[in-house]
């Protein structure tokens, strides 16, 4: 019995010059495995969205049988995530399909049981890796338990373990009935299913059984490409190498947890280092150190800072066109003319994305593996001798995936040195060396060579510990935005509301609607009251609340002298329009500008009343995270329910705020690292140029908001909202 019918299909995105998907037609068989396979940008991603109800059809029909819950993980994990703390966001879609409190709580625990994610439910998901929050998309879909699941290269940013533990689970549901749709490269996951749907150009040229699929032999290599070479690491770890980049003791740590702990090693020129481990293990951010993107806590980072491509290729886009995005970089170092062309030209041909071809493309029209390979093409350009690569063949199928190898290959052959993270055994392989880290430490280090030959670092740093400071005349090897980087990361993590609620004082033990009645009484009655007296009063009994939420002296001191300036300079214009009192002493006046007893007792009393409400804000943010905040508000706003008020829609909405806010700051700072690297935002230093550097990040970021606007409305409505 066909679950799923398709009849002629045609759909094409709004300025396409081309149908996305073009007169597509097949039948999916209840309880089948249907793996969907094909090269970058040949419509399977279209044809998921269309299945799932996301795009409607321009021809064409799609018949799905009734009593059949669809559920879809998107290609991009971070743009199906709804909630900011892990458990609450996989809980999410249960919760729309008011469940039980019992049943919501036991699919969680299942679904991050299954994607091996239980023991971060309580963090936040701004902190998870890539690859941790491609888990946690899987997880909030398996929870709505769909009778068709459509897996959007959902294992593509997962380690060899979770990819295999994933697939055992996939394999698993299928046996309890359900329908499983898989778009992927993976030959193993072809492998696993019963059919195979093969598309080029928005048309299907192999549609049978995966058996059949498998026996022709230009299928596979259609597929999977030809194997990477396998190199002999043993004559490469004897021959002389020239030191680029060192790695001495370096610490880096996340809120007190360590990221990266003492690690050492070296690059050497014209060598391709691939940098392996589990989700999360700590790739990225080694990668980030290289790049000067983080400064280190402690240790030495030497020699030449490095160009990285980041795992977020959206973020690395900031041109209408894929030729003029790959010239920002070089246009931002000099380059101009005839030469600027020919670099460009060179860069997107290396980085299999043909000048000719999509040079004049829109960068917005591309498929998410072009977008790759143009982010890989616009740190090409840069000419840098140190070329760092996060998870660069991510979502790329074989070929593309062959020509990134070969071009790291070219690359080294022409004495750039290179490191890459990867999950692909056989793409560490193919690098001279590779380099295992777990936990933040390395386990495995391939090279075992003798003869090194030092050179001097071009750029240095030197921190003995996180509190060492550097001399004047020291130049750190962190890019000047580094600073501003971290405060931006330490924001979204502050707005996340992941905090551990294990507290020795006492308001945050009191239940969450307490909470939320004692914040509101103590800001409303800071707010209404007028004399110096009473503001005082209830200035003192908030300081005692913050305080007993949790909230330091320090801290409090802090915000008020921060916000001081500004209440001095609102209290100059109500000496100047707030009324005297008749008869009563002028100690100055000009023309409208007058000073009386009054009017500095009203002044006095605004600042005291502003740091009461302050303290107020301060004590309950500490107190209540989000998951509190919304818990609490759910039953206090409870009885609205029976006056038809969708008190859910306004809870949704609050969530999603906590969930967008840190999410456009993340995307700031991948914007702003980006920008760094490609020369955009030049030396950021001093209070003015930091003010300036913000300017080139507004754009990039107005159509990024738009963009994940657009993806988190799809992700509500696959989870049931």
């Amino acid at each position: 019995m066909s679950v799923i019918s398709v009849e002629q299909l045609k759909f094409k995105y709004q300025n396409a010059k081309k149908n996305a998907v073009d007169g597509v037609s097949f039948c999916i068989e209840k309880g089948a495995y249907t793996a969907i396979v094909g090269s970058n940008g040949s419509g399977k991603s279209t044809l998921a969205r269309l299945l799932c109800g996301l795009e409607t059809p321009l021809e064409g029909s799609i018949q799905v049988q009734e009593n059949q819950n669809i559920g879809i993980v998107f290609q991009s994990p971070k743009d199906q995530i709804v909630s900011s703390i892990v458990s609450r966001d996989t809980s999410f879609g249960p919760k729309n399909l008011k469940l039980k409190k019992g049943e919501i709580e036991l699919r969680t625990i299942e679904s991050l049981s299954v994607v091996d994610l239980l023991d971060k439910a309580n963090d936040s998901t701004s902190a998870l890796s890539l690859g941790q929050t491609q888990k946690a998309a899987l997880s909030g879909i398996i929870a709505l338990h769909p009778e068709i699941l459509i897996l959007d290269e959902a294992i593509s940013m997962l380690d060899p373990t979770s990819r295999e533990d994933i697939l055992q689970f996939v394999k698993r549901w299928q046996k309890y009935g359900n329908t499983i749709i898989h778009i992927t490269h993976d030959i193993e996951v072809v492998k696993q299913a019963d059919n195979v749907i093969a598309m080029e150009n928005g048309k299907i040229f192999f549609y049978g059984k995966s058996s059949a699929f498998l026996a022709d032999e230009n299928n596979v290599f259609r597929l999977n490409g030809k194997p990477l070479e396998k190199k002999d690491k043993s004559l490469w770890n004897k021959s002389k190498k020239e030191v680029v980049v060192k790695f001495d003791d370096v610490c880096f740590n996340y809120n007190e947890k360590s990221s990266v702990d003492n690690i050492s090693f070296e690059l050497y020129k014209g060598s391709i280092t691939a940098l392996t481990g589990s989700s999360g293990a700590g790739k990225s951010t080694i990668l980030e150190l290289a790049a000067g993107l983080l400064e280190q806590k402690s240790g030495f980072i030497s020699g030449v800072r490095g160009a990285l491509a980041q795992q977020n290729a959206q973020a690395a886009l900031f041109e209408q066109f894929a030729g003029d995005d790959v010239a920002f970089g070089p246009r931002n170092f000099g380059k101009s003319g005839k030469e600027l062309v020919e670099i460009v030209k060179k860069s997107m041909n290396q980085a299999s994305i043909p000048f000719d071809e999509f040079s004049e493309r829109q960068t917005v029209a591309l498929s998410g593996g072009e977008k790759r390979r143009l982010s890989i093409a616009g740190i090409i350009a840069l000419d840098n001798d140190v070329l760092l690569f996060d998870e660069p063949t991510a979502g790329l199928d074989s070929k593309s995936r062959t020509q990134v190898m070969k071009m790291m290959e070219e690359l080294a052959s022409e004495g750039k040195t290179i490191l890459f993270s990867t999950h692909r055994m056989d793409e560490a392989d193919f690098a001279h060396r590779e380099i295992k880290v777990e936990q933040g430490k390395i386990i495995y280090d391939s090279y075992d060579g003798e003869q090194i030959i030092k050179n001097i670092p071009i750029e240095k740093t030197k921190v003995e510990n996180t509190k060492a400071k550097k001399s004047e005349k020291e130049e750190s090897f962190a890019y000047s935005c580094a600073s501003l980087i971290e405060n931006l990361r330490q924001v979204t993590v502050n707005l996340s509301g992941s905090k551990n609620s294990k507290t020795n004082h006492l308001i945050p033990k009191l239940h969450p609607v307490f909470r939320i009645i004692l914040f509101l009484v103590l800001f409303v009655v800071s707010l209404c009251v007028r004399d110096v007296f009473t503001c005082s009063i209830m200035f003192g009994i908030t300081v005692i609340y913050g305080l007993l939420c949790g909230f330091s002296i320090k801290g409090m001191i802090n915000s008020f002298v921060k916000i001081l300036p500004f209440l001095l300079l609102f209290s100059i214009f109500q000496l100047m329009f707030h009324p005297a009192l008749p008869n009563e002493v002028r100690f100055t006046t000009w023309k409208w500008f007058m000073i009386t007893p009054s009017k500095l007792l009203y002044c006095l009393a605004t600042i005291i009343r502003t740091f009461a409400c302050l303290a107020c804000i301060c004590g309950f943010f500490v107190s209540t995270p989000e998951y509190d905040l919304l818990d609490g508000l759910q039953i206090l706003l409870k009885p609205l329910e029976v006056v038809k008020i969708p008190v859910r829609n306004f809870i949704l909405i609050i969530e999603i705020i906590f969930r967008f806010i840190p999410l456009l700051i993340e995307e700031a700072t991948s914007i702003l690292k980006t920008q760094s690297i490609r020369g955009g935002l030049g030396k950021v230093s001093g209070k003015m140029a930091k003010i300036k550097a913000i300017v080139p990040l507004i754009v990039p970021l107005i159509v990024q908001t738009i963009k994940r606007s657009e993806n988190l409305a799809d992700a509500i409505t696959v989870r049931k909202f």
